[in-house]
């Protein structure tokens, strides 16, 4: 965390850390003098407050963060970084190598890029436990404080339900004293989980603040909208085919005969989730949040932007636009190393500063609508069997704004939505920069060359790099020296809970109907786009929008282009039910040895598809914790 929140974070560390790995259960201490010690005033109080935020996951760290490269068909990477990537644990759970003898990403009871989070909540039980001591602590911080670490209890319940389904709910720490067998927690059914998780949110949430008045010493501190946020979250996962009426499940159950996911649908999990999402949309608006615009005048020399690139900054300065207000809740650790992974080679001052190692997966190509907002093998106007044909950029065709006139590219590239255009870069498309030096004050674009032999080829050429991940104000200066805007990476949006309430009333209604439509067409207008329905008018299927399980896809649809890039996508595709769509595509690339326009852009593939199961919807927990607890057993499938 900035600021305040990481100065105390060692010190804690070391008093505090007696727990082991496989201890994931930690028993508390009794009258130990160092725990004495940290309540003893206001100060020493906030130390073990902000310890008990130092345990959030950090989303900008792309090896043990569950939702940036695990799978593959977002972000992948390079040839270049590969054998590297291979050995970190989001490279060997990308290639299905996740396990049970030695879990990667282990936030259960901590280890191969995972912490913890078992120690989180001890962590905060301490600190309910222990706040009332400080007696020099006013009355109205002190409820504050504890809604706040009544919300990170509930936050690290939800994290591991995200990843493990069924958990054992520590609702208070064990004593010292107590018999081993008092240890040994049972995992508790998914719904029990849900519901006590939301218990904590409810019980946060009012009083928490509306908003932060000093970001610059609150950054990071949790508000009722934040809360309200994760609750809705929380339910929507309940609701989701992962936990609501799976058949996969039926069968597991423990030793005490308890089912821990119910294979029974139920409507009233989408009701509640549909409440909870217009409750934390109201509260958000409250507050002052809203959609996100880019307002060009108010950054300095950006007066020369024509529509189109604003239209894309919409996009990208959504989330690169520090403490603006579509944003509810960010990481406050900064993004830096991610960006630099991102940044295409651009001018020939980059060369040896400068690699790209991740880039877009092909298929994100192939995701974002048409320029008439409809998918592209759904648009009659466009040629979706000659995709992969060459094609001139003319003033005519009006792509010029994305395409330098006279320059050849796949029609892949032409005719696409604004989205499209701000979260790819690709060979002969432009890539706008504030801090091209030669360009400053004018139009801020250069576009890649990355055929073999050209400059953006240098190093590992990726065929489609993360646009939207580097800031505008981001790129390297004259020396070649990285010169990267830092900013908040956003953990939850406006936007995300615009679609996600669309997504839980369609759920509701027995058919699609104008509230449906409302929240997904608010977030299709900030780049232009149509509504749904009149967008599909247009399609090749015009009655999709009326249509509730075509309605269900166009939704989920529209999360994977507008969320893209920002680590929604992987719990989506989980709750969802669809890793087998997505997870098992090959990764392909355009043919970066082509030195001519024909033969780069011929595909080829990288490495072969990745196999997955049901067991891959759940992470398993390692078999030294089964030993270690015997009422746990295993994840379903491992």
């Amino acid at each position: 965390m900035k600021s305040a929140i990481v100065k105390y974070f060692l010190l804690i560390v070391v008093i505090f850390s007696t727990s082991t790995c496989s201890d994931y259960l930690d028993i508390v201490p009794n009258n130990v003098p160092n725990l004495q010690h940290a309540f003893a005033n206001r100060e020493m109080a906030e130390r073990f407050l902000f310890s008990c935020y130092s345990f959030l996951p950090d989303i900008a760290d792309q090896y043990n963060y569950p939702a940036i490269l695990n799978s593959n068909d977002e972000l992948d990477a390079s040839t270049y970084l590969f054998n590297h990537f291979q050995a970190t644990s989001a490279g060997i759970i990308s290639r299905g190598g996740q396990n049970s003898n030695n879990p990667q990403q282990n936030y259960w009871s901590g280890g191969n890029g995972g912490r913890n989070l078992f120690q989180a909540i001890r962590q905060c039980n301490i600190f309910l436990e222990e706040i009332h001591k400080p007696q020099d602590l006013e009355e109205e911080e002190r409820v504050r404080w504890i809604a706040e670490v009544t919300f990170l209890k509930a936050y690290y319940h939800f994290f591991l339900l995200q990843l493990y389904g069924p958990i054992p709910l520590v609702k208070e720490n064990i004593p010292l004293s107590a018999p081993p067998e008092d240890t040994w927690l049972f995992r508790e059914p998914v719904d029990e989980c849900v519901d006590y998780i939301v218990e904590l949110l409810d019980e946060a949430a009012p009083n928490l603040p509306m908003t932060i008045t000093n970001p610059i010493e609150e950054d990071g501190r949790i508000t009722r909208p934040i809360a309200l946020a994760v609750k809705a979250k929380v339910l929507t996962l309940a609701a989701s085919p992962l936990f609501n009426g799976n058949p996969d499940y039926k069968n597991w159950v423990d030793s005490r005969g308890m089912q821990l996911v119910s294979p029974t649908y139920s409507k009233e999990k989408w009701e509640k989730a549909a409440a909870a999402l217009k409750s934390a949309i109201d509260s958000s608006h409250e507050a002052g949040f809203e959609l996100y615009y880019y307002d060009k005048m108010s950054s300095p020399n950006t007066g020369a932007m024509n529509d189109s690139l604003v239209k894309q900054m919409h996009v990208r300065k959504a989330i690169t636009d520090k403490w603006n207000r579509g944003v509810i809740w960010t990481d406050t650790r900064g993004i830096w190393d991610l960006q630099v992974r991102a940044l295409p080679v651009i001018k020939a001052s980059d060369i040896g500063y400068i690699v790209a190692i991740f880039h877009a997966s092909f298929g994100m190509a192939e995701l974002f609508y048409t320029n008439k907002g409809i998918p592209i093998d759904e648009d009659p106007d466009w040629n979706y069997e000659g995709r992969y044909q060459l094609r001139v950029s003319t003033r005519e065709a009006k792509n010029d704004y994305y395409i330098p006139l006279n320059e050849k590219t796949v029609a892949l590239h032409f005719d696409r939505e604004p989205r499209f255009y701000a979260n790819l870069g690709f060979d002969r498309g432009y890539f706008e920069l504030s801090n091209l030096t030669e360009n400053r004050g004018k139009s801020f674009t250069t576009f890649l060359k990355a055929r073999n032999g050209e400059i953006t080829n240098y190093g590992d050429p990726l065929g489609y790099y993360a646009k939207k991940l580097v800031a505008f104000e981001s790129g390297s200066n004259a020396a070649g020296q990285y010169a990267m805007h830092s900013y908040l990476f956003p953990l939850i949006r406006l936007a995300d809970l615009y679609l996600l309430y669309s997504e839980a009333l369609n759920e509701v209604y027995d058919s699609p109907n104008a509230e449906v439509y409302k929240w997904i067409d608010q977030v299709r207008a900030v780049t232009g786009l149509k509504g749904v329905v009149e967008s599909w008018e247009e399609s090749t299927y015009p009655n999709r929008p009326f249509d509730k399980n075509e309605m269900r896809k166009i939704i989920q649809q529209e999360r994977m282009i507008e969320l893209s890039f920002e680590g929604q996508r992987f719990w989506d595709v989980r709750r969802w039910k669809r890793i087998h769509e997505f997870w098992t595509t090959p990764s392909l690339n355009w043919n970066n040895r082509g030195r001519t326009a024909e033969d780069y852009y011929t595909i080829v593939r990288m490495r072969e598809p990745r196999k997955v199961s049901v067991k891959d919807y759940l992470w398993p927990i390692s078999l030294d914790d089964l030993r270690i607890n015997r009422n746990l057993v295993q994840t379903w499938g491992w």
